[in-house]
């Protein structure tokens, strides 16, 4: 079970760790080695690159985009001079040319690609659903299809044709391709397919491997024909079939108190978050904050090669000083603030260890709780925040926010 974390707290709740699902380095583009500046500059996305390895300063390559970029520059977010769009989550993005036709002399087959690291090998023989998402430039004469995925070993490189640029990487066969044109340039669209790993895949390339002839296009005719296809790229995943979508677990906060942080940290997954019973999504990051006026429950929904998974996880509101709502059965704390004393509920056979918000285990006694409601003394706690774990004997662990006045 994982922990809520109240956002005032710099100290995540070692509870039960879930492993990490996403293969995918820096799969949202929100780490960097500095800000984006100008055009080619992908390299500077952590685990990221071209696949030309000759040039130093290689033409042709992805341009990676980015809030931090200077203002009305051509990467700039969330307007460029090519476009007008946020990411899907966070604050990073990619630009990719997939698509020139000949009407643009000397770069007829001008491609860009995208590869990013995967942070250990896939498993031979097991499936694995590939995710990313694409929406198309307002600039771009034309949509396309046949926009993909390959991943291999990192052996794949454009090298430098003569006019410096990648031409289309025919020679490989994409896992995934999407057969549809894309032609959306407000929402982000899924590309999404389903494959088998040999066990080798420790990179993933994204573009369009498909020469002019074997690729299907719609003419937008903008105001000024300009012959290319951009697209922007987001929140790219692999991730293994059969996994589930984690909400953590259920929470309390205080009215007008600070924002709940609900969910994991994870980026780059098919996640949208739900409030129950609405079907307007309010979020795609693995975590979001909430400020609820009354109890609420949250729907985090993943969707994956082999179907849609949901999880839940209800924030529970209640006054100060006076004992929350909790589900039966639950482990709970209260009064929550507290000064010498603090009683804990349904916990007979667990015991209690107390952290300060630096993830410092308190010099304080793991008192084994010996009934469902026992009173533990905390008068000499400094006035502060904390959290609270209650764990089970079989190392299940309930995490609780405590705030000593």
């Amino acid at each position: 079970m994982r922990c809520l974390i109240i956002s005032l707290l710099l100290f995540t709740c070692a509870c039960e760790i879930q492993a990490q699902v996403n293969y995918v380095l820096n799969p949202s583009f929100e780490q960097y080695s500095e800000c984006p500046s100008g055009w080619d500059q992908i390299r500077l996305a952590n685990y990221w690159s071209q696949i030309d390895t000759i040039d130093p300063e290689p033409l042709c390559s992805p341009e990676y985009c980015n809030a931090c970029a200077p203002i009305s520059s051509t990467v700039s977010v969330p307007s460029s001079i090519y476009y007008y769009h946020y990411p899907r989550t966070g604050n990073g993005m990619v630009q990719m040319g997939m698509y020139f036709d000949d009407g643009y002399p000397g770069e007829t087959y001008q491609r860009d690609y995208t590869q990013g690291r995967l942070y250990k090998p896939l498993t031979a023989g097991k499936y694995y659903c590939v995710t990313f998402y694409v929406t198309l430039e307002q600039i771009s004469e034309y949509a396309i299809n046949h926009i993909g995925a390959y991943l291999d070993d990192g052996s794949i490189d454009a090298g430098q044709d003569s006019v410096g640029c990648a031409s289309p990487q025919t020679a490989y066969s994409p896992q995934i391709v999407e057969s549809a044109i894309i032609n959306d340039t407000l929402d982000w669209v899924q590309v999404q397919g389903l494959f088998t790993a040999t066990g080798t895949e420790t990179f993933i390339t994204i573009g369009n491997f498909f020469d002019i002839y074997h690729t299907d296009t719609i003419k937008l005719s903008p105001s000024t024909p300009n012959n290319f296809s951009l697209y922007l790229i987001d929140d790219v995943s692999v991730v293994e079939t059969g996994t589930k979508p984690d909400a953590g677990p259920d929470g309390f906060v205080s009215p007008g108190s600070d924002s709940a942080t609900i969910g994991s940290s994870e980026e780059g997954l098919p996640l949208t978050w739900f409030v129950y019973g609405s079907p307007v999504p309010i979020g795609h990051t693995g975590s979001i904050k909430v400020h609820p006026d009354t109890t609420t429950t949250y729907v985090l929904s993943m969707d994956l090669c082999d179907g849609v998974t949901s999880d839940t996880v209800t924030v529970w509101v209640a006054p100060e000083k006076v004992k929350p709502l909790t589900p039966k059965g639950e482990p709970a704390i209260w009064p929550n603030p507290a000064k010498g004393q603090l009683t804990v509920s349904n916990a007979a056979g667990n015991y209690l260890v107390i952290y300060d918000v630096f993830g410092r285990e308190v010099p304080f006694d793991k008192l084994t709780m010996t009934s469902n409601k026992e009173v533990v003394d905390i008068s000499g706690l400094v006035s502060g925040v904390y959290v609270v774990q209650i764990i089970a004997p079989d190392g299940n662990r309930k995490c609780m926010q405590l705030v000593k006045e």
